[in-house]
Parts: C-alpha cells; structure tokens; sequence
C-alpha cells in the first residue's frame, strides 16, 4: 500500500506542478475580468467532469478489486454506462448552453460552454481505463498516465501565445489536445494488462454495477460540486468577474490538499475492500491508521504552510492585487482538505458498502455549503464564500471518521494525536511569522515555504520511520 501511495503522489505532484505553471502563465498573461471568465469556464468544465470521471471509474476499480466477476463483461458494462452518460451530457451541455449562460448572468459564455461538450468523450475513455488499471492494483501503469496529463495540458499556454487570439479558445484547445491524446495512451496502458483479466463464470448483474457506480457518483459529484459551486455562487452574488478572478487564485491553491489526498482514497479502496471482504477487519483498522499517519505526517504541513503564507503567495504568484483574498485562501485549504479527509474515510465506508449513508453525507454536505456559500457571500464577500465550505467540509469529516471507527473499530492512535499538535503548534509560529516578515519576491517565498515543510515532513519520517517501515514491505 505504501508503494502504491508513494506513485500516487507523484503522479498527483505532477498534476500540481503542472496545473500551476498553466495558471501562473494565464493569471499573470490575463486582466482580472478575463482570467475570472477562465475560471468560470473550468468551474463548468469540472461540473461536467464529475459525471463520468467519477462513479462509473471507482465502481469498476471496485468490482474488478473484487475477484468475482468475468472482467471482460465487467469492462463491456463499464463502457455501456460511460457511453451513456456521455452522450446525455454531450446533448445537455451543448442545447443547454444558452440557459446555463443566462443562469450565470453572462450570454457571452454560451460559445465556450458548446465548446465544453467536445471534451466529455475522450475525458470518459480516459477514466474508465484508470478505473481498470486502479482496480488491478496495477498503481504504476496508472500513475505514470497520471503523470503524463498534466505535462500534455500545457499545450494550453502555445495555444494562447501564438494559435489563437481568443485566449479562453485556447485554453479550451489546449485541454482537447491533451484529454484526446491521454485517452488514447490509457487505452495502451490497459492493453498491456489484457492477460490479467480475470475469468469467471458469474457476471456482475448490471443493476449491481449500475448502483455501485452511482453511489460514487453521488459521493464525488457532492465533492466537486463544493469545490467548484462557491465560484458559480460568487459569481452570481457579485456580478464581478474580477472578484470571481480573485477567488479564482483562490481555489487553485486551495485544492492542493485535494489533488494530494486522491492519491491515499485511490489506493486505500482496492486494498480495504479486499481486505474488507475476506474479513480481516483488523487488518483493515491498521492500514486505516497508517493512511491517517501519513495524511497528518505529510499532507497536513502542507495544508498548514500554504495557510500561514496566503497572503504572500497570492501577491507573489499573481499579482499584489490577489492579496485581497488571503484570508479566503487561508480557510479554504483547510477546508479542501477536510474534504479530501472525507473522500478517503468515504471510500472506506464504501468498502463496507455503505451506500445509503454515503448517499446521505454526500446530499447533506452539499445542502448545507449551498445555503451557507450564498448568506456568507453576501456578507463577507471572499473569505464568507471560503467559510460556507469549511463548515459543511469540516462537518462531513467528522461525521464520516466517527461512521468509520463504528464499523472498523478505533484507528486514532497516541502518535496521531502527536503529529496533529505538532502541526498545530507549527501552524502558529508559521502564520506570525509570515504576517510580520515581508517578503518580496516569489522563489524566496517558494524555498522557505519548502524548508519549513521539509522540516515538518522530516519529523514526521522519523516519528513513523517511515524508511524501514517501506523497507518491511
């Protein structure tokens, strides 16, 4: 599981390096007004995104996971639903295009959002091959696609400097380029696994699959539709496409935690679900406890550095004017973090199968950031839309690890409670420090940002011993 982890978040690490090298060209190539019209435009691409990157994907990677089942028959359902899925978005998203405009308040978008539904088929192909390669356990084959994505989304940044003049087309071309490419290189990667498919008499009843597979829909639809709703809320409250600019800046940085943490909840469901289903829950409990060790270990001085230095990196990264959202940056990675803390205890629950109470977290989180995202807005403007999701997100994780500790049994641990006040006790000095000491150029900013988190992660290792530890396994 630790190797599987390890290439999860390199593939993940090249999502981000990747990611922010493309908005770092377009946040400081663009106005304000023109890079919020980007992000409105990704914000609806990420809405499309959750209904055949997710659910049909992880119930793949779970039957397979399962060893029950005639793959290849698995594989012909998997591509039945994903096809369907598809072409019903393809047909909604471009008739549609016009009511979704005018709901955002912005005609202007229609053309971009027609252009939106070419992306969906080669985006579907795409993730239905991780699907079966994750469900394979075949973690290498399917990071290293992970890791070749992001490198092929920066065609974006040559599309807008010297193809089209029309910056937001561009950036729509450079993702086509990269969704057509990638599907086919995953299609390759799956063909190379074709003498491992498993073999069985029985199939998967569609209607089983069909429900596995909306439930993680519902469960990853909830997820993306609280990271991305904020932005389509502010936009409407505010009627600014500078300010939605700003926010923008936001919720890139933002979802660090989130790209990081896909790499342990894409990991952990194969594993517990196989260990889950042969009744070695105790075994179970204890991968659970090294998941969380390596989250508060690893992935929470990130969330802590990122926070204390908001205001610094926004200035730096952009330009001094996205400073105005500091504050919303510095609660918002915390909550894209409690979010990625309940995406990975929620697959645990799935691997218990528990449908109907992921269902309901899922519906129950969303509720409760929509109501909030829209009164604070209209209060606090930025930092009220970041405030509204730490709410909900916070509260779906902890209702999610106490629903886990029902079921598995008590995973927290004496050295988890250690490395939560480590990072607490850090997270303090970290953000008077960084309030008090001006710093003026952003690669200074970016290697003391790294030195502190080296330090952080170091004493982790050693609290862990993470070395050995790999080593054993």
């Amino acid at each position: 599981m630790y190797l599987g982890i390890i290439l999860h978040l390199c593939s993940k690490l090249s999502f981000v390096v990747g990611s922010y090298t493309m908005h770092f060209f377009l946040g400081r190539y663009l106005p304000e007004a023109e890079y919020g019209v980007v992000g409105t435009i990704i914000t609806i691409m990420n809405f499309e995104y959750i209904f055949f990157t997710d659910g049909v994907r992880q119930g793949m990677a779970k039957a397979i996971s399962m060893n029950q089942y005639e793959e290849r028959d698995l594989i012909r359902t998997g591509l039945l639903f994903q096809t369907a899925i598809v072409l019903l978005f393809f047909g909604g998203t471009y008739l549609g295009a016009p009511l979704i405009g005018n709901m955002l308040g912005d005609a202007s978008l229609i053309p971009y959002i027609r252009n939106l539904a070419f992306l969906l088929p080669f985006t579907g192909l795409y993730s239905l091959m991780l699907g079966i390669l994750n469900g394979h356990k075949a973690f290498r084959a399917e990071a290293g696609t992970g890791i070749v994505y992001p490198i092929l989304k920066l065609s974006v940044i040559p599309a807008v400097l010297f193809v089209f003049e029309d910056a937001i087309l561009a950036t729509q071309m450079g993702f086509l380029f990269a969704a057509v490419v990638i599907s086919l290189f995953s299609m390759f990667r799956v063909g190379q696994i074709r003498p491992a498919f498993h073999s069985a008499s029985s199939r998967m009843p569609k209607g089983e699959y069909a429900r596995t597979a909306a439930s993680y829909l519902l469960l990853f639809g909830a997820s993306t539709f609280m990271m991305n709703l904020d932005t389509l809320i502010l936009k409407r409250v505010s009627g600014d496409n500078e300010i939605v600019g700003y926010y923008t800046g936001v919720a890139n940085f933002a979802k660090i935690p989130y790209y990081l943490l896909t790499a342990f909840y894409t990991v952990v469901l194969p594993v517990i679900t196989g260990s889950y289903i042969q009744g070695r829950i105790g075994e179970a409990r204890e991968k659970i406890a090294d998941v969380i060790s390596l989250v508060l270990g690893f992935i929470l001085p990130v969330v802590a550095v990122v926070s204390a230095a908001s205001g610094h990196i926004l200035g730096l990264f952009y330009r001094p004017s996205y400073r105005r959202g500091e504050n919303a940056l510095a609660l918002l990675i915390f909550a894209i973090a409690f979010l990625g803390m309940t995406l990975i205890f929620s697959m645990i629950l799935s691997a218990a199968d528990q449908k109907k109470l992921l269902a309901g977290l899922s519906i129950g989180m969303l509720a409760v950031q929509a109501v909030l995202c829209v009164i604070l807005t209209k209060q606090y403007s930025l930092t009220g839309t970041a405030a509204a999701t730490w709410i909900a997100a916070g509260g779906g994780m902890l209702v999610s690890g106490v629903c886990v500790v029902r079921i598995f049994g008590t995973f927290w641990q004496k050295k988890h409670t250690l490395l939560l006040a480590g990072n607490a006790a850090a997270y303090v000095s970290l953000l008077i420090f960084f309030r008090k000491v001006q710093i003026g150029n952003f690669f200074v900013l970016a290697g003391l940002c790294g030195v502190f988190y080296l330090i952080l992660a170091g004493a982790a290792a050693w609290k862990l011993d993470l070395p050995g530890r790999i080593r054993s396994r």
